[in-house]
């Protein structure tokens, strides 16, 4: 009866041990199987491994970190390293402010019986001093301007170009946004400024323009 015992209790102690660790082994923990006559541990990668001789036994891969010991003195300066590689582009800034417009380009030909109207108007929505008169313009909204011919400027309905100028490097696109005449010969135009490639965000910018039509009314 005591050596039908003494087989049984090993045999529960190893299924506790089964149940209790992993089965196999982890960067956090490490599998081991000890002799059971000499206490030999040898490491392996599943507990399975074990040979009938040896039990399963598992520990942590690392033990609790001890208290910080007190700093040591600074060491010489090593010499410099090598210059690393370039890293990448950060993000694009934010647009800068408008600088100042620049000088009105010459007027291009006229047509026979054609009219032409340019100008230029500022990012604030000023009309640019250098610009002859026959318009008026001002900024609604950012990036949102209009511009506005008097009574008598026009016998057609005129067709407006825009071009906007570049601001520190970023460009905007032009938009004519809503166009109106008027039976007395005046007009209006809004024009919207956004930023190329954002999807139509708007914002300040100074451009050009012409306006140009025929002066003999459509029979």
């Amino acid at each position: 009866m005591s050596n039908h015992a003494l087989r049984i209790v090993p045999t529960l102690v190893l299924t506790g041990l089964a149940l209790a660790m992993p089965g196999t082994a982890s960067a956090d923990v490490l599998i081991g199987c000890q002799n059971k006559t000499n206490g030999n541990v040898r490491v392996v990668a599943d507990a399975a491994l074990c040979r009938v001789s040896e039990i399963a036994i598992s520990w942590n891969a690392t033990g609790e970190q001890g208290p910080a010991g007190p700093a040591g003195p600074a060491g010489p300066a090593g010499p410099a390293g090598p210059e690393g590689p370039a890293g990448p582009a950060g993000p694009e800034g934010a647009v800068g402010p408008a600088g100042p417009a620049g000088p009105a380009g010459p007027a291009g030909p006229a047509g026979a019986g054609v009219k032409t109207v340019g100008g230029i108007v500022n990012a604030d929505g000023a009309k640019n001093p250098v610009t002859p008169n026959g318009f008026t313009s001002v900024r609604l909204s950012p990036g949102v301007y209009q511009i506005s011919f008097p009574p008598g400027t026009w016998t057609s309905f005129p067709v407006m170009t825009v071009s906007p100028f570049g601001i520190n490097g970023a460009y905007g696109d032009a938009i004519v946004a809503s166009a109106i005449g008027f039976g007395d010969g005046s007009a209006q135009f809004v024009v919207h400024m956004t930023i190329s490639n954002s999807g139509g965000t708007l914002f300040d910018n100074g451009f050009m323009f012409t306006a140009v039509a025929s002066q003999t009314p459509p029979g």
